[in-house]
């Protein structure tokens, strides 16, 4: 038989509400995750997110001056390719914004962020890219196409902000 005494309530009602508070407490530390993602809530990855927005701000606008500044001098883009002649550096990069962006007529350009991984002062962020944009193109007439498709930036810690080295 459970004995529901008043005056003996009293006197344990507080102590029992004390472990519970306390065991409820130990067990609501979680971590917290950018929403919609899987990508844990932390200062370092929150300032790489943001370094890739401004990426995809710039590139909206087609801000070349801007975009540069994002990049580190050790930039470089291998195309995805195995040949070397499609392959280039910051110097490169700057040439492939200004011809590239100078034909974009319409932009569209949308990025979900997958994972992030830091190691030291390298960052490699794994993104679904969802986009679309019409090049005008003189002799063959506008061209429209979209991009579908995971993507990988990587960075890397300059003083205290993130560049990119590679995937703009």
């Amino acid at each position: 038989m459970i004995d529901l005494d008043p005056r003996r309530l009293k006197i344990v009602a507080p102590s029992v509400l004390v472990l519970l508070v306390a065991g409820s407490a130990g067990g609501c530390a979680h971590r917290e995750y950018f929403p919609g993602t899987t990508i844990v809530r932390s200062d370092e990855n929150r300032k790489i997110i943001e370094t890739v927005e401004k990426y995809r701000q710039r590139l909206l606008t087609r801000n070349t001056v801007g975009l540069l500044a994002l990049a580190s001098q050790k930039y470089f883009e291998d195309s995805g390719t195995p040949r070397s002649d499609d392959d280039y550096g910051y110097d490169g990069l700057k040439k492939v914004l200004e011809v590239r962006l100078q034909r974009v007529k319409s932009l569209r350009y949308e990025i979900e962020y997958r994972n992030i991984r830091v190691t030291g002062d390298q960052a490699e962020v794994e993104v679904f890219l969802d986009g679309s944009f019409e090049l005008g193109a003189a002799e063959a007439g506008d061209r429209y196409r979209r991009v579908n498709d995971y993507h990988r930036f990587l960075l890397e810690k300059e003083s205290d902000e993130w560049k990119f080295v590679a995937g703009m």
